[in-house]
């Protein structure tokens, strides 16, 4: 038996119920588990009154079973004695014996009088039968040669009867034949039945139709499955089920009755009526019911009273943390010194609290905790409001200066400002240091600008915006004082520390009417005054602007240029003297875009690193380059060139062997170029990266060497296979003694540590014949090729080839 009862927590998750006070809550809350509780009693109550209704429904049909088996056991012994005496009467064996049928009828008819049967039979050794014709008589003729030995009844199963086969041997002194008895099991037999029961039992003769399928013999039951099932368990069960019949549902057992074959034909069920088998439990589920009631009641009238007790204090707080919420204050007075009321005072003290910290954060928000300066988003909204308070003015700006005094329309003037060189401060005087230098400078700021809004950004960047009317001249001479202002050092912490400064200033509306726009270009005027060497201040000019859209603008071709395969690979040879043939080639990007044609390597390459698309630039010329040198002869090596961002990507060893393995190229014919500048990051990781790139059969080539400012520390920290020395040294190397002599002693530095070199930017024959005096093993330059498309490689392979030959 399955009861479903709703989910507590699912019914207060719902959306559904929602309660606008808590006193409403509590009682519909306490109100519900009481009743969930009462419905689980109520159910397990259920369960035991119907389990024990059952197993007592069980008992009785069991007995009233056993009962039918002990009546019918006594008949059946009463009809065996009744056809005994007729088959022992010398009479009626003569006459069995003769075959005198007259005498055999009276016989049976006088007998079946006295023994109050349906119908008496005599059934010879050749299965004749005497006696009263109908379609009986077949299944009487059957049944002395079917039923088991030892066996002397059966039940049948006639058209729509079913009948007590009964049978008597006839001896003269050999067996000659059989009397048997035939006694219908009608409605009246089962009423007999029904009326040696204690309880309201009622009992209904079943048999197969032609189907197999069990159904009341008078036409009461129809067939269904749960009987048909109910009959097959209980010939190796005393099962018991609960039937649904049109008579009503009922508890009900079925004995199978013996037949004269394997299967029975005829079986009794016996019902009892669930509404009689329940009846005697009514009153204890109405007295269940009623105390239920009762206590409902009872816990709706108390619940009530205490959720008044503790919502009215929870509505107070509740009404307090409303005002709290809407930016107001209101105490909740609360009396008692219960955990309501200690609850109350926590609240109050919670919302004094909350009163300060809020004051507190505003602040902070809109402030720098270091300087007490105004941060960026106090600025930001202020630069908003003195635009919107000013308007959008309009003007062109004058052909002349653009920091002069002749500003049409000059409103509002943005000054950004970057300390130089702060991060040295940080790291030689400490933090400390550094935050009193910042604390410092924004006090002289402030005294410079007490017209102006001072603002510090984070780290070393502060802004200044003046709002009109002001001088034309005032953001000139700002920026001046400011710069004069830090000429002399600073006193930081105890400590003199000599700082620079860097301006950049945006003049609106010209320069911009947004605030997004006047920072943005402030800040690019900023950079133009780092660039050209710090320590002064630069206006706003439109070419900034211009050349910083163009730089977005490539950025933004270069990820489609990615994307798109626009990268094509060319290839200078590099010619070894010695052997007089080309020993490999020089792999360099080009790249062709779709509407400005082909874009300088100077200009895109900057962009590629700063962005960090020169990583998956690198990977790309990588595997291109060593997919087109597999098919070139085994002596040409092909060399690469590997920036310092992507010489310090972690997966860069991989991508190597990664290359090598989808081309299938020697290790040793791949050549990678690196410069001075990958040593910037740590001298100990990059070296122990280039033994390892080097174990795998790669060479390594120092480019550009003589550059930089620690070339000599280098060849001691590794040895690089080739040295390439730069074009700054070839150009001159025919005409400038000194130039020629740097030439020599780099071979001479080379051939003493066993490395090749070559020589970059040969355009002349004279610098070509001098590089051959002075030992030079390979060059490179316009002189012998200039760079040239891969499917050219293998015709300039063949010219020099038929050159040397």
């Amino acid at each position: 038996m399955r009861v479903s009862l709703p989910g507590v927590s699912g019914f207060w998750r719902s959306g559904r119920f929602r309660f606008r006070r808590l006193r409403t809550k509590l009682s519909v809350l306490y109100a519900g588990l009481f009743a969930v509780v009462l419905v689980l009693l109520a159910v397990v109550a259920q369960v035991m009154i119907w389990s024990h209704a059952r197993e007592s429904v069980r008992a009785e049909l069991t007995t009233s079973g056993s009962v039918y088996d002990r009546l019918w056991a006594l008949k059946a012994q009463s009809l065996a004695s009744s056809a005994d005496v007729l088959a022992r009467d010398f009479g009626f064996r003569a006459a069995v014996a003769s075959g005198d049928r007259p005498t055999i009828a009276s016989a049976l008819a006088n007998l079946g009088q006295r023994a109050s049967v349906s119908a008496a039979y005599v059934v010879d050794t050749d299965g004749q039968v005497t006696g009263p014709p109908g379609a009986l008589e077949s299944a009487v003729a059957q049944f002395p040669f079917a039923v088991a030995e030892g066996r002397r009844d059966a039940v049948v199963a006639v058209g729509d009867q079913v009948y007590r086969l009964v049978l008597s041997p006839v001896m003269a002194p050999t067996r000659i034949g059989w009397v048997v008895f035939a006694v219908r099991l009608d409605s009246t037999e089962m009423r007999a039945l029904e009326r040696l029961s204690a309880i309201p039992l009622v009992a209904t003769m079943m048999r197969r139709d032609a189907t197999g399928h069990w159904l009341a013999a008078d036409g009461s039951i129809p067939a269904s499955e749960a009987i048909d099932a109910l009959v097959l368990r209980s010939r190796s069960e005393r099962a018991l089920a609960t039937l649904g019949l049109s008579q009503g549902r009922a508890f009900a057992i079925a004995k199978p009755l013996v037949g004269i074959g394997r299967a029975p034909q005829a079986a009794i069920l016996i019902r009892y009526p669930l509404d009689a088998a329940l009846a005697p439990y009514r009153p204890l589920q109405a007295g269940i019911m009623l105390a239920g009631f009762a206590g409902l009641l009872l816990v709706l009238l108390a619940s009530g009273r205490l959720a008044r007790g503790i919502a009215q204090p929870i509505a107070a707080l509740d009404a307090a943390a409303r005002a709290l919420e809407e930016g107001g204050r209101a105490p909740a007075v609360i009396e008692g010194d219960d955990e309501i009321g200690r609850l109350a005072a926590s609240f109050n003290r919670m919302a004094a609290g909350i009163a300060e910290r809020e004051t507190r954060i505003r602040h902070l928000a809109f402030h720098d905790p270091l300087t007490g300066l105004p941060n960026r988003a106090y600025f930001h909204q202020s630069l908003d409001r003195v635009i919107a308070q000013t308007g959008r003015g309009s003007g062109d700006r004058g052909a002349g200066d653009r920091g002069g005094a002749d500003r049409a329309g000059a409103t509002i003037a943005v000054l950004c400002i970057d300390l130089d060189r702060f991060k040295a401060v940080n790291d030689t005087l400490g933090h400390p240091v550094g935050d009193a230098l910042l604390a410092s400078i924004a006090r002289r700021l402030v005294d410079l600008a007490p017209d102006g809004l001072v603002s510090r950004f984070g780290g070393d960047d502060f802004a200044i915006v003046l709002a009109g009317p002001f001088a034309a001249d005032r953001p000139r001479a700002l920026a001046q004082a400011i710069l004069d202002a830090v000429r002399v050092p600073v006193d930081a912490d105890g400590h003199p520390v000599g700082i620079g400064i860097s301006i950049g200033i945006a003049i609106g509306p010209v320069d911009g009417d947004t605030a997004d726009r006047l920072l943005e270009n402030a800040d690019l005027a900023l950079h133009r005054a780092k660039q050209d060497g710090r320590g002064m201040f630069r206006f706003f000019e439109p070419a900034l602007d211009a050349a910083a859209r163009r730089r977005r603008q490539l950025e933004l071709d270069l990820r489609e240029a990615i994307h798109r395969g626009q990268f094509v690979l060319n290839y200078q040879p590099v010619f070894d003297l010695k052997a007089d043939r080309i020993g490999g080639f020089e792999a360099l990007l080009r790249w062709h875009h779709p509407t400005q044609g082909l874009v300088s390597p100077v200009e895109f390459i900057p962009v590629a690193e700063d962005t960090g698309l020169i990583v998956a630039i690198g990977e790309w010329v990588l595997h291109e380059a060593c997919r087109q040198a597999v098919h070139w002869p085994e002596h040409v090596r092909v060399a690469v060139n590997v920036s310092p961002l992507q010489f310090r990507n972690a997966g860069f060893q991989t991508i190597i062997l990664q290359a090598l393995a989808n081309s299938g190229l020697a290790a040793n014919r791949l050549e990678i170029e690196i410069t001075e500048s990958v040593f910037l990051g740590g001298e100990g990781p990059v070296v122990a990266l280039l033994h390892r790139v080097r174990e795998m059969g790669i060479r390594i080539a120092l480019d550009d060497f003589g550059t930089g400012y620690s070339s000599l520390s280098y060849l001691r920290s590794f040895p690089f296979d080739k040295i390439k020395i730069d074009r700054s040294f070839v150009t001159s190397v025919a005409s400038d003694p000194s130039a020629a002599a740097i030439v020599r002693a780099i071979v001479d530095l080379a051939t003493a540590l066993h490395m090749e070199t070559t020589a970059e930017g040969v355009e002349h024959v004279e610098q070509l014949d001098r590089l051959r005096g002075e030992g030079c093993g390979n060059i490179q330059g316009y002189l012998f090729s200039r760079p040239v498309e891969s499917d050219r490689i293998a015709g300039l392979l063949d010219q020099v080839m038929l050159k040397a030959a």
